[in-house]
């Protein structure tokens, strides 16, 4: 543990005894209830997710969230819901541009940037000095930033995250007056039925909640996320020395590791910031489902007819009757002549040579056929990511763990196929890349 850090736990400890004995006090107390909302849709505030994300100034435009849906690795969004401090305008930022990102698979990071602390040395509002006005005062905070959800679309259990911009922790007053902040914040999100997220640079407020945590201070209102700003170019979510790996894990980390950075996908260049994201209950493999058996194969030999095929047979007719070319039953492991005529019917369908036997090319197509325009990248799971495994399988003549996780091991698959087939080198699967495997290129 760092000097530093001890330091700031021993203050800490000190300032919070009146946090502790202030939180009798009900956050609905010291602010008025808000009008229902509502119905909202389905919003993934976070969610649970696995991956990249990115957060920038200005809610982009429609066409720039499009063109990075389909070649960038970031599938959540940080955006600026609320707050007496937004730097920037937010003319794109309505219900129905959330609700189009929702639709397209993005997830969003909703934040609220306002009073910081009192020793804040930048041009924004600053939060009061006196612990009590500063707690009510994050209740207000949060009081503004559910109204502003609530407008956008971004219901109930969503996570909003408070925005307080690097201070000096060393000057304890200070340093409380945002603890007592965030106790009001994260106290009344709950009383309104959102989770409490907070932002700060890791050397500031996370490195004080981690202080609270080592301390053993009860009866505080602790965020349910954290979400670190360390530019340390690492994409992970490891804080060490200012948050311990036991606090706020399994799921409950954002790292901001790269800062005001220009990135330019798909012919589009926005100002950003990069993120990692491990949270709600993060982005795992999953079980197998309707998938012919093809997550157990790791090779996808060439089919002759009138052979047997303990695995691959069977797998054949099964994946041929899901898309209409064959009926009865797929329990025979020989690839018959019923077989044979329906693979010639498909291949027909592909543009393949029509030769009833299911070759590698064969595979590639009919591993990968059905829902074309899936966008896949890091962090996504499901019945697609599977068909997306046993596709670059069979296209890339190696195994691809078939897992239902697009993992960096996935990622690099794609990547590869990509390269193969001289498509553009993004690290997603989008529609182009479905097409080459539907057309059955290798």
């Amino acid at each position: 543990m760092s000097t530093h850090l001890a330091r700031v736990r021993r203050a800490s400890r000190r300032a919070l005894t009146a946090v502790v004995a202030s939180t009798a006090l009900a956050a609905g107390l010291l602010a008025p209830a808000l009008a229902a909302s509502p119905a909202h849709a389905a919003v993934d505030a976070p969610g649970s997710f696995t991956g990249f994300g990115f957060d920038a100034c200005t809610a982009p435009t429609q066409a720039q969230m499009d063109a990075w849906w389909v070649s960038s690795p970031f599938a959540a969004v940080g955006v600026y819901i609320s707050g007496s401090s937004r730097a920037c305008a937010q003319p794109e930022l309505t219900r129905t541009w959330v609700t189009t990102q929702a639709r397209r698979g993005w997830r969003l990071m909703p934040l609220h940037v306002g009073m910081q602390a009192p020793c804040y040395t930048g041009n924004k509002q600053k939060m009061s000095s006196n612990p009590t006005t500063a707690r009510s005062q994050g209740i207000a905070a949060a009081n503004e930033s559910v109204t502003a959800a609530r407008a956008l679309g971004i219901g109930k259990k969503r996570v909003l995250y408070l925005d307080i911009e690097w201070y000096p922790v060393s000057n304890t007053a200070c340093d409380n007056a945002v603890l007592r902040f965030q106790d009001g914040w994260t106290a009344r999100l709950k009383q309104l039925g959102y989770k409490s997220g907070l932002y700060s640079s890791a050397s500031a407020a996370v490195a004080s909640m981690n202080a609270l945590k080592a301390a053993g201070v009860r009866g505080y209102h602790y965020p349910h996320q954290i979400w670190f700003g360390w530019y340390n170019g690492k994409a992970n979510t490891k804080a060490e020395p200012y948050l311990d790996d036991a606090y706020w894990a399994n799921h409950k980390r954002i790292h901001q590791y790269v800062g005001n950075t220009t990135v330019r996908f798909n012919g589009v260049t926005m100002h950003i910031d990069r993120n990692v994201l491990d949270v709600g209950k993060g982005s795992n493999p999953t079980k197998p489902s309707g998938q012919c058996g093809t997550h157990k194969l790791s090779k996808y030999r060439t089919v002759k007819p009138g052979k047997r095929y303990t695995e691959l047979a069977p797998a054949v007719k099964c994946l041929l009757k899901k898309r209409g070319y064959f009926e009865g039953s797929t329990k025979s492991k020989v690839h018959n002549a019923k077989a044979q005529r329906a693979v010639k019917r498909f291949q027909k369908a592909h543009g393949i040579k029509q030769s009833g036997a299911v070759t590698r090319r064969t595979w590639v197509a009919l591993l990968s056929d059905g829902y074309p325009s899936a966008v896949l990248k890091r962090g996504s799971t499901g019945k697609h990511v599977y068909r997306l495994q046993r596709s670059l399988t069979a296209a890339l003549g190696r195994s691809v763990p078939r897992t239902g996780l697009f993992d960096a091991t996935t990622e690099k698959a794609v990547r590869a196929y990509r390269a193969k087939v001289k498509l553009p080198t993004w690290r997603t699967a989008e529609p182009r890349l479905w097409a080459s495997l539907q057309a059955g290129r290798r």
